[in-house]
């Protein structure tokens, strides 16, 4: 008993005491991982940013070299052409700005990217100012910059140097919006088992992969109880602390001010469960190769410790390709989204063939019967008529209208179909709200579902059909009571195929349809779209 307790007592205190060193060899590895982690994407911002600072230093030296007292050096297009050069060269910036000060008049001229090229546009009045400051600034360095969050969301603003000629003073940068730019960095640091993140020098956030956090004030360092760490010659801070964005604990590395050219501090964290899982892992198998015997116990621990190399190595490996799987993923969506469209247009184009012939017949034949009858009313069919094919006619690219321009387009439509069918047809009810005007529905759609109850149901004086056009919720309900024709040829419900191949294009709002009670009914989601 005593020889067995002994060896229980040696096999719990080897355990215990490699355990130990494996949770030290662990928090050096992981350490040591984290901060190699922090140098890359240091680097990766860095060289990133700094291409954006270089349009700026690039463009002085383009007039600082050889061009004092040039004629044409402060002329409008060879201003133009310069910041066109320099602005085209890094496609993360979108807008350009110059001042120059002839004497004394001051001309201020706003830049801005579009598919074409670039355009002038009115500068705002809060840049405008800020430019008007930095003509005071005599020997301050080549670029300067500011963060203002006004207009949309937060801007970063940048100015060169003071540039003087005996034609005037020119001074010139970039009109950053911080949300445009953190969009293209999407490639550059997928959000994966690291969290990066980017602060000023007042804690402002510059660049969050969580958007709603730019512009707020995210973090504030803390110097006191923290553990500094030397790796590949800086100095990396390293600290465990809840995350403000994703709410669990995390390590955090970064360096003050570390990003050359710019007070911002870089952060990255890492999740903790990501380092402490293998560290749990490993004290594991320490325990059961105690268990075996205490003459085997320090080869096992090198073997096992072996063993969880390969597997970072292989989790790393897995990572890789399911990002990998998850791009192609997306492109796949990208290719359905874009034959979803081209399904809708396609059968938008053969709905346009479908009502050209058939409805210029029976209109024809109805304004041949109103000459003789009413030449007045004949005259207003006549315009009606016209303003229906010009719509009709009307090229929209996306297969979208405003719900005022469908609502315009289907009076003058109703009214046409009012003097073809007389009583049998009673007065449009139409309850829209101002609300959805401005909203957007698919081309046509009110039309298709106005000529899909004319063309089902029977219409008599003794039994008119009754149409009803309502605003519901967050969209339009269109209804007619229910008196089905027994005859109905050509039902291949195209105009609804139409409809719902638009709207799947859009989003995850889907076209209902059907009989209820003796109504039948359709609703159409309004849509809201961004440009």
């Amino acid at each position: 008993m005593v020889i067995g307790l002994t060896i229980f007592l040696c096999i719990i205190g080897i355990v215990l005491f490699t355990g130990s060193l494996l949770e030290q060899r662990m928090t050096r590895i992981s350490g040591f991982t984290g901060g190699i982690l922090y140098k890359q994407k240091l680097s990766i911002f860095t060289y990133e940013f700094n291409n954006i600072l270089n349009i700026n230093r690039n463009a002085i030296k383009s007039f600082a070299q050889g061009r004092a007292g040039n004629a044409e050096e402060l002329s409008d297009e060879n201003l133009q052409n310069t910041l066109r050069q320099a602005l085209l060269a890094e496609k993360k910036v979108n807008r350009a700005w110059y001042a120059v000060v002839k004497e004394r008049d001051t001309s201020f001229f706003y830049l801005v990217r579009n598919a074409e090229g670039l355009r002038k546009a009115a500068m705002p009045d809060e840049l405008k100012a800020w430019a008007k400051q930095q003509f005071l600034i005599q020997n301050g360095p080549m670029v300067r910059s500011k963060m203002t969050s006004s207009r949309d969301t937060l801007h970063w603003l940048t100015a060169s140097d003071l540039l003087q000629s005996v034609k005037g003073k020119l001074i010139f940068g970039l009109d950053i919006n911080l949300l445009e730019l953190q969009r293209t960095f999407y490639n550059i640091d997928p959000i994966t088992t690291t969290f990066a993140f980017i602060v000023d020098e007042n804690g402002v956030c510059i660049y969050n992969p969580y958007e709603k956090l730019i512009g707020k004030k995210m973090y504030q360092m803390r110097m006191e109880k923290m553990d500094t760490r030397v790796i590949g010659g800086g100095r990396i801070r390293t600290e465990k602390v809840m995350s403000d964005s994703i709410q669990i604990p995390v390590n955090r590395y970064y360096i003050p001010n570390a990003m050359r050219g710019l007070k911002w501090t870089l952060v990255v964290d890492i999740p903790s469960f990501v380092l402490e899982e293998d560290v749990t892992a490993i004290k594991n198998y320490s325990v059961y190769l105690g268990l075996i015997a205490v003459s085997i116990i320090i080869g096992l621990i090198w073997l096992y410790q072996r063993r969880w190399q390969k597997e970072f190595i292989i989790r790393r490996e897995v990572e890789i390709n399911r990002q990998e799987l998850s791009m192609e993923k997306q492109a796949l969506n990208l290719i359905a989204e874009r034959q979803q469209k081209e399904n809708a247009l396609l059968q938008l184009g053969k709905l346009k063939e479908k009502v050209n012939p058939h409805f210029l017949f029976n209109s024809l034949s109805s304004l041949n019967a109103l000459i003789a009858q009413d030449p007045d009313l004949a005259k207003s069919f006549v315009v009606k008529l016209s303003r229906v094919y010009r719509y009709v006619l009307e090229s929209y690219p996306n297969g979208l209208a405003t719900v005022a321009e469908e609502l315009r387009f289907m009076n003058e439509y109703f009214f046409l179909l009012k003097i073809r069918f007389g009583d049998g047809l009673q007065p449009l009810d139409l309850q829209i709200s101002e609300e959805h005007l401005q909203g957007k529905i698919p081309f046509m759609s009110l039309q298709t579902l106005i000529e899909n109850a004319v063309k089902h149901n029977i219409l008599s004086k003794s039994n008119p059909l009754k149409i009803r056009i309502e605003s519901l919720d967050g969209g339009i309900m269109v209804r007619n009571n229910l008196q089905l024709r027994p005859d109905v040829r050509d039902s291949g419900k195209q105009g609804l195929n139409y409809l719902q191949s638009t709207y799947a294009y859009f989003g995850n709002e889907q076209l209902k349809y059907g009989i209820e009670g003796d109504e039948y009914q359709c609703y159409l989601p309004v849509l809201y779209l961004t440009e």
